[in-house]
């Protein structure tokens, strides 16, 4: 395979490549082993900012899935099959013969597709926050309707509503925490039809019939206090893969890994560093 690594000169900035008619934004940062890091529904490579200052150890490829930030959104159905080849044909466009692979919610299910589709790809996978899909623990139907509601990515009065449901309820006595994650918001798309591609994705797929069939390690990350995807789901998951570690992070919200830095990128870190393997 050709090694189409990223030169110093471009690493921090964004990047593009075309795929499937698509076009999507990327960044690489940093040097180390590679580590791609799937966000959430509708939310641009800039969230990961948090995270990604924590974990210097590491080259992180972060991206705007089909439908979020800068990237294009797809024309009619594009399901998670489709979102996780995306995010192959990255890894295969920057020369990574495989990574470490980190979910967030929406991500983690691409990030799982992806582990099913190209298993060569993923050394190990971090699924925060995010569930198998139908046959796991719905959303709750109140806190469904309101996060998921298109004004919430693009109302700064909606989302300071419902900013609780995702951050949690410090993030109302945070003005500083909130006015940062506004201010993100601003990269996200500005069609609404970006966000329920996503959304349709979503609610059509499941991992549950082939979870067992991933021979990865795999760490499932979940908020105690996670309103949007509750902690069973992550149990779920540990459960049913192979070789799957769950760790809860008490107090956390549905986005404790982007809260929790500190906490979250010792968990990731120390979990890719491992040679052996779970369970052993």
């Amino acid at each position: 395979m050709q090694d189409k690594t990223p030169s110093a000169s471009t690493l921090e900035e964004t990047q593009f490549m075309e795929t499937a008619g698509l076009r999507i934004r990327y960044r690489v940062r940093g040097f180390g082993p590679p580590l791609l890091m799937i966000n959430g529904i509708g939310l641009p490579l800039e969230f990961w900012r948090p995270l990604e200052d924590r974990l210097g150890q590491f080259q992180t490829i972060t991206v705007d899935p089909p439908g979020s930030g800068h990237s294009s959104v797809p024309r009619g159905r594009f399901g998670l099959r489709k979102q996780a080849g995306v995010m192959d044909e990255l890894l295969e466009h920057l020369g990574i013969a495989s990574a470490g692979v980190l979910g967030l919610s929406f991500g983690g299910m691409v990030a799982q597709e992806l582990a099913r589709r190209s298993p060569r790809r993923v050394d190990k996978l971090v699924l925060a926050s995010t569930t198998c899909g139908l046959g796991g623990m719905p959303i709750p139907p109140m806190a469904m309707a309101a996060v998921f509601n298109p004004l919430s990515f693009y109302s700064p009065a909606y989302f300071r509503k419902i900013a609780p449901f995702i951050y949690g309820e410090r993030i109302v006595d945070d003005p500083a925490l909130f006015d940062e994650h506004i201010e993100i918001r601003r990269h996200c798309p500005s069609s609404l039809r970006g966000h329920f591609v996503q959304l349709r994705a979503a609610s059509e797929w499941t991992s549950r019939p082939w979870l067992h069939h991933l021979q990865m390690p795999v760490l499932v990350i979940a908020g105690s206090d996670d309103q949007l995807v509750p902690t069973v789901n992550g149990r779920i998951i540990a459960k049913a893969v192979p070789r799957g570690r769950l760790e809860i992070i008490d107090g956390g919200s549905h986005l404790c890994v982007l809260q929790e830095t500190a906490r979250s990128a010792q968990l990731i870190g120390d979990f890719l560093a491992e040679d052996r393997a779970i369970g052993a």
